[in-house]
């Protein structure tokens, strides 16, 4: 995990509490199995994590009420992000599985986020609070500052994939243009079917812009 460590700054002080983080319950089932798995890891990430976008969402929208920070809060926890971040970091490949465990689609969205929480969990214990919460910073808040609970279209495809227990995520698909005039292509995908694709600027504004492709043919946008 050296190059995980690299990525996010961090010199371990404990290398178990990660090893932990990263070991799916289905290790159980195997003789000799080591006794813990990511789970309580996990439980303590998830706590975590909401308490930094509740933070977040406090300091970034003075003008909202408690409704609207909690929308916020929730539309970026068990969601798309997290995911999207573990993706990015590349966590299912330190991923240790029981010998017969079966992976697929929808096992791995959610041990992406799993393992997401679990691994916040392991540097606020390795690390410390404050490491942790610039760190999640660094992931969060420009997106938590622009997200609008309302009006986001992402927030709003969000909440009718879950409503049908539907299991999604976001991908670039490529980029155009020079470096200070990029195009970037996004697609919601849905077990891998694709549901929606658009086009922006960033790549934030390709997702948003296939999350209202993706609700003109899921559903209709609330009011």
């Amino acid at each position: 995990m050296n190059k995980l460590f690299e990525m996010l700054g961090i010199e371990p002080k404990d290398r178990t509490l990660y090893e932990m983080a990263f070991t799916h319950p289905s290790v159980h089932a195997d003789p000799n199995s080591p006794d813990y798995d990511y789970e309580r890891l996990e439980f303590l990430g998830d706590s975590v994590l909401g308490l930094v976008l509740a933070d977040l969402s406090y300091r970034s929208h003075p003008e909202m009420n408690q409704g609207g920070l909690s929308k916020i809060r929730t539309s970026f926890a068990k969601g798309y992000s997290e995911a999207s971040f573990a993706s990015r970091l590349n966590l299912l490949s330190y991923v240790k599985v029981g010998k017969g465990f079966v992976w697929g689609d929808k096992n791995r969205r959610k041990i992406a986020e799993d393992v997401f929480e679990s691994l916040i969990g392991a540097i606020y214990l390795d690390q410390g609070l404050d490491f942790t919460f610039r760190l999640l910073q660094k992931f969060f808040a420009d997106m938590v500052k622009e997200a609008t609970p309302e009006s986001d279209p992402k927030t709003r495809l969000q909440e009718a994939l879950q409503a049908e227990r539907e299991i999604f995520e976001y991908r670039i698909l490529k980029e155009e243009g020079p470096s200070n005039d990029k195009i970037f292509y996004a697609g919601v995908y849905v077990d891998g079917q694709e549901l929606g694709r658009g086009a922006g600027r960033s790549k934030q504004e390709a997702e948003t812009n296939a999350a209202i492709d993706a609700l003109s043919k899921y559903a209709s946008p609330k009011e």
